[in-house]
C-alpha cells in the first residue's frame, strides 16, 4: 500500500521552542503507530529571519526541505515562496499539508490555488491567536488543527464553521516518577521555561510573591532575554534571597529530579499561551500548579483544587491570597489524583484525535 505523505509547513524555526518539541512528539507517535505514512517538513526561509540562528539539530533525521526567497517586497516574497511551494506540491504530491502559523496557511493556500490542488491543509496554530501577526490567514486552511478550547473559540469567532476544528489539545507523556512535596517546613515553588515578562509576566509573579509571609523559595529552570530585568525586579522586592536560578537544562524535569529533587507548586503567571504544557508535564511528576487563567489552554488542563488552581490575570491579590494559603500548609491532592487528573492529554489520548482529525 502506498504511504500517504504529510507535510508540514513552517516558516524557519529556531529549534528551541516548543513547536519543535511538539512538532517531535507528533510525528514519533505517528511512527510508533506503524501506519503508512511518509512525514516531512518544509521551511520557508525569510530573508527578515537573517538575524535568528536557526539550528536544525532538532530534526534528528526526520527529513525536511527548505525554500528560499530573495525578494524584499513583501507581498511579492510571499508570492515567491506560494510558487516554490506549489512546484513542491506537483513534485511530491503529499496528501495532507499541515501548517504552522499563519502565513504558511497563506502560502500553502495560495500555492493550493496556482496548480488547483485538491490537498486538504490544516493549520496547526500553538498560541493563541489574538497575539499572533496575520492571524486573520489562519482561516485561509481548509481545517483547523485546535490545541485549545481557546483557540478553537477564537477560531469560531472569526467565522470558521465549528465542524471544520478539531480540538486536540498537545500531548503530555505519561510518567512512573513522582516529585515529592518537601518534608520540611519550607514552601518549594517552581517556575519552568522562558524569562521573558512580555508573555510569562514573571515580574508579576515576583510581585504576588514579595506579599506573602512564611518561609518559601522559588526555583527558576529557564534562561531568557529578560533574565537581568528580572534579577533587578527581585533585588527592588528585596525577595533576591528566596530565588535559586538554575538557568537552562535541556531536560528539565530531569534536572528537577535529580538536582531540586522536591518541589510543593509549580507556578505560571502568563498574560497569554497557546496550550502551556509545562502545567501538564508537571501534573503528569504529580505536582499540583497555580496558573494564571490567560488566553489560552490553561483552563484546558486545571481542574479547581484537583490538580491546580486558577485566578484572573486581572487579579493579582487572588494569586497572593493563594500563594500565602500554600505557605500556610493548604492540604493538596495526593500525587496520584493530580496524575490521574489529565489522563486525557497523555499520548495515546492525544494520538486518537489526531488519527480522527486527518482520517489517517
Amino acid at each position: 500500500m502506498k504511504a500517504k505523505k504529510i507535510v508540514l509547513v513552517a516558516y524557519d524555526m529556531p529549534g528551541f521552542g516548543g513547536r519543535e518539541t511538539v512538532c517531535k512528539k507528533l510525528v514519533a507517535l505517528l511512527s510508533k503507530e506503524s501506519l503508512q505514512l511518509d512525514i516531512s517538513f518544509l521551511f520557508i526561509n525569510d530573508i527578515r529571519q537573517e538575524s535568528v540562528e536557526i539550528d536544525d539539530g532538532w530534526l534528528n533525521g526526520m527529513s525536511f526541505h527548505r525554500i528560499h526567497s530573495g525578494i524584499y517586497n513583501t507581498k511579492v516574497r510571499r508570492i515567491h515562496f506560494a510558487f516554490s511551494f506549489s512546484k513542491f506540491m506537483r513534485k511530491e504530491k503529499p496528501d495532507i499539508v499541515i501548517a504552522i502559523d499563519p502565513l504558511s496557511c497563506y502560502i500553502t493556500s495560495l500555492a493550493k490555488k496556482l496548480i488547483f490542488s485538491k490537498t486538504p491543509i490544516f493549520s496547526w496554530i500553538h498560541s493563541s491567536l489574538d497575539q499572533l501577526y496575520k492571524n486573520i490567514y489562519v482561516i485561509k486552511a481548509d481545517y483547523h488543527l485546535s490545541i485549545s478550547s481557546g483557540i478553537t473559540q477564537q477560531l469560531i469567532d472569526r467565522g470558521v464553521n465549528p465542524d471544520k476544528i478539531f480540538t486536540i489539545f498537545n500531548p503530555v507523556s505519561q510518567k512512573s516518577e513522582t516529585i515529592p512535596r518537601p518534608s520540611g517546613n519550607i514552601t518549594k515553588f517552581l517556575y519552568v521555561g522562558r524569562l521573558t515578562d512580555d508573555d510569562k509576566n514573571i515580574s508579576g509573579m515576583f510581585k504576588a510573591l514579595s506579599q506573602v509571609h512564611g518561609d518559601w523559595e522559588l526555583n527558576i529552570v529557564g534562561s531568557g532575554r529578560d533574565e537581568k530585568i528580572l534579577r533587578s525586579v527581585a533585588d527592588r522586592l528585596n525577595i533576591t534571597s528566596n530565588i535559586i536560578w538554575h538557568g537552562w537544562h535541556n531536560e528539565p524535569w530531569h534536572y528537577i529530579i535529580d538536582e531540586i529533587k522536591e518541589i510543593t507548586v509549580l507556578l505560571l503567571t502568563s498574560n497569554f499561551e497557546g496550550f502551556p504544557m509545562v502545567l501538564g508535564e508537571a501534573n503528569a511528576q504529580g505536582i499540583y500548579c497555580i496558573s494564571s487563567d490567560c488566553k489560552t489552554g490553561p483552563a484546558d488542563i486545571i481542574k479547581d483544587e484537583i490538580n491546580g488552581e486558577l485566578y484572573p490575570v486581572d487579579k493579582p491579590h487572588e494569586l497572593v491570597i493563594k500563594l500565602q494559603n500554600i505557605i500556610n500548609g493548604k492540604k493538596l491532592t495526593d500525587n496520584r489524583t493530580i496524575k490521574m487528573s489529565i489522563s486525557n492529554l497523555y499520548d495515546l489520548n492525544f494520538l486518537k484525535r489526531v488519527k480522527s482529525a486527518l482520517n489517517i
